[in-house]
């Protein structure tokens, strides 16, 4: 079976058919004509060319080429993939001069092949290009299994085939041995395992005899063992004989101990029913006792209780005779301030009146200013609209007099060309008589010539009446505007120092509507005179008005004390609920601080596991020492390119972007991490490069030069 699976292997693995045609051929990019001549076409199937393939794709063709248009490629002027071009990109082929040994090939990328060969040959490749574009998958295959290569290579695809099947031979033989040397490591492995069984069975064979044996010696022990138990069932029934006489006789002992301590509890309870009744009787004697000293003791406070009790009665006579006094003179006190009370009232009650009416003055003032600046605006309205009209007549009247004066000049100019000698000139318009009756014509004829080149006269205007001027604001309203905003002031704000005032002023009313006693007599008396009861009034009134007054003082003071402390508690409460505030803001500031932190930490940690589970995808060390130098090689002939296509530069493989080996320490990681850098960055791979790429390609090209550059630095943050 084995050398079976050689033989088919080697029968799958037959040299592939080489197509290949002897031209000569020049490429055209951009209506550039290339120098280089490339000699010798090859159509290679892509499939196949493993040796090309584009590097990063683990040794696959993409699905672009090898798919059925994509998979034939012409590749000019040797075995490197430089000068490839795909038959499925093909969009023209020029044959009109084939004749002629010329043939121009264009691809959708509009680079040209400008191909000069023999007539023969040239018809041969247009033949095989229409062909693979134009035919059917069957044609295509009986066309190229007819086609062969070209005759300055038939030699050297025969060495090659001869070569091939030489290189087959071997592998063949060298596969055959091989599968020789499994099948006898295969045989020797079965001896082994059948060796390993016959142990296993003896062992287990000596198992079962011993098991037999200890099965006998089990029986052997089981028979021992009943018959001690019989012997101990028999002594077990003895024992319980002689355990139920012991049994019977300590029931008897129990019964008369019994007997006993009952006999000596009827004792003991007829010995404590004696103690008991001298103890109450003791007891009893030594109650009467304390009841007679409690009596004694009951008889003596009793005694002084109602001695305490009458000098209290005496002094609640005293007390009650005091409280009476107080009561009378707080009930003239409260009397008093009852009129006090009624005195006060009559005075707000004249305050408010007073208000009323200085507010009703001045929403009134204010009114009659509101009055006068509505009919300032009414009249200075009026006056812009006579003025208006007056503008208007006189404009009017302006050019009714220029259009007479132009009428003039026309007729006076008419009349210089064409008057005739004695006739007078035209008179002008603005003048109200002609001065030819006084002072004749010839003055007339004078005057006229003098004035036709002067312009016309000014009219006298008359002088403009005295515009009174609007009232816009009158101070009466301005006083009252004032007064009201000082009486809110006095009422809201200042109303201490206004209560001062206010009562001074009613003080001074009251003593103004008060009988002026000092005036009451006419004449007025002198002081040696004055009526003893008018004096006695005065003296009253002052003293009344100067407690009123100390009263008053007193109530401010007390309002200000109070103000005084309303505004501290509010200012403590203000600074308490500042400092809250403060507080609770700190606490918020640090609480969304420690959260932010938290969220921060999460989306590292989450960044570092994403960081590290892709890089464990593409750091499989599956490379060799050979492949790593090859990819450098690759790298360093890409500076000695004229063109770089996509296909051109040796991409990494992306399981393995550092082409890391099984050998590689933390040291050689670090240096291919950090050669890979100076390669794959995108800034220095377009200073090194950015000049050589296709135009076409170089989106692309540099977009998978950053997807490269971005898995080798998550890769160093991981090896970090």
């Amino acid at each position: 079976t084995t050398r079976a699976d050689a033989r088919g292997a080697a029968a799958r693995d037959t040299m592939a058919d080489v197509w290949c045609f002897n031209v000569d051929a020049k490429f055209e990019r951009n209506g550039i004509v290339s120098s280089n001549t490339l000699k010798h076409v090859e159509l290679i199937d892509a499939s196949r060319d493993k040796e090309n393939a584009r590097a990063g794709m683990n040794h696959k063709v993409d699905d672009l080429n090898a798919s059925a248009k994509r998979q034939w490629v012409l590749r000019f002027g040797g075995d490197k993939a430089a000068n490839d071009m795909s038959v499925g990109h093909i969009k023209a082929i020029y044959g009109k001069h084939v004749k002629e040994g010329k043939l121009t090939i264009e691809d959708k990328a509009n680079v040209k092949v400008l191909i000069q060969a023999l007539p023969a040959e040239c018809a041969r490749l247009m033949k095989t290009l229409t062909t693979l574009k134009g035919q059917a998958p069957a044609q295509q295959k009986v066309f190229l299994a007819e086609l062969g290569c070209c005759v300055k290579c038939e030699a050297k695809v025969a060495e090659k085939r001869a070569k091939h099947e030489e290189k087959q031979r071997k592998l063949i033989t060298a596969q055959l041995e091989q599968a020789e040397h499994e099948l006898a490591k295969k045989r020797k492995r079965e001896q082994a395992e059948k060796e390993r069984e016959a142990a296993k069975a003896a062992k287990l064979s000596a198992q079962l005899e011993r098991v037999e044996r200890m099965k006998a010696e089990k029986e052997e022990m089981e028979t021992v063992v009943e018959a001690k138990r019989l012997k101990i069932e028999e002594e077990k029934r003895t024992a319980a004989a002689l355990v139920e006489e012991l049994r019977e006789e300590k029931d008897a002992v129990a019964e008369a101990r019994r007997a006993l301590k009952e006999e000596k509890k009827a004792l003991d309870a007829e010995q404590k029913e004696v103690d008991a009744l001298k103890a109450r009787i003791e007891s009893e004697r030594r109650r009467c006792e304390r009841d007679q000293e409690k009596l004694n003791a009951q008889l003596d406070a009793a005694k002084a209780t109602a001695a305490s009790l009458e000098t209290a009665r005496k002094a609640v006579e005293k007390e009650s005779a005091s409280l009476e006094k107080e009561r009378e003179r707080r009930e003239t006190e409260a009397i008093k301030l009852e009129e006090q009370v009624k005195a006060t009232e009559a005075k707000r009650a004249a305050w408010n009146e007073a208000r009323k009416f200085k507010e009703e003055e001045a929403a009134w003032k204010q009114a009659a200013a509101e009055r006068r600046r509505a009919e300032a605006a009414a009249k200075r309205e009026e006056a812009n609209k006579r003025k208006a009209e007056r503008e208007a007549a006189t404009a009017a009247k302006m050019e009714e007099k220029r259009r007479k004066m132009e009428e003039w000049r026309a007729e006076y100019e008419l009349w210089q060309r064409t008057g005739e000698a004695g006739t007078s000139p035209p008179p002008r318009p603005d003048q109200s008589s002609s001065p030819s009756g006084f002072y004749g014509t010839g003055g007339a004829t004078h005057a006229g010539f003098t004035g036709g080149a002067s312009t016309a006269p000014k009219t006298k205007s008359q002088p403009p009446k005295p515009k009174k001027k609007p009232i816009l604001d009158d101070d009466d309203d301005d006083d009252a505007d004032g007064n009201r905003a000082n009486d809110d002031d006095d009422f809201t704000s200042n109303n201490n120092n206004n209560d001062e005032n206010n009562n001074n002023n009613m003080n001074n009313n009251m003593n103004n509507k008060q009988p002026d006693f000092d005036a009451a007599a006419d004449p007025p008396l002198e002081e040696e005179d004055e009526d003893p009861t008018v004096a006695a009034r005065r003296v009253e009134l002052e003293r009344k008005r100067d407690e009123e007054l100390q009263r008053q003082a007193r109530e401010r003071a007390a309002r200000e004390a109070e103000d005084r402390k309303l505004r501290e508690l509010e200012a403590r409460r203000a600074k308490t609920k500042k400092a809250q505030k403060e507080m609770m803001e700190q606490l918020r500031r640090k609480q969304e601080e420690e959260i932010a932190h938290r969220e921060h930490q999460q989306r590292k940690a989450s960044a570092e596991a994403k960081i590290r589970q892709k890089a464990a995808s593409i750091t499989l060390a599956t490379a060799t020492d050979a492949i790593y130098e090859s990819h450098v090689a690759a790298y360093e002939r890409l500076r000695s390119m004229d063109q770089i296509a996509e296909s051109d530069v040796p991409w990494p493989i992306p399981s393995n972007v550092l082409l890391l080996t099984p050998r590689d320490d933390a040291g050689a990681r670090k240096k291919k991490i950090v050669r890979a850098i100076s390669r794959w960055h995108p800034d220095k791979f377009n200073a090194a490069f950015g000049a050589k790429l296709v135009e076409t390609e170089r989106d692309a090209i540099m977009a998978r030069v950053r997807s490269v550059s971005d898995a080798v630095i998550e890769l160093r943050q991981v090896f970090n």
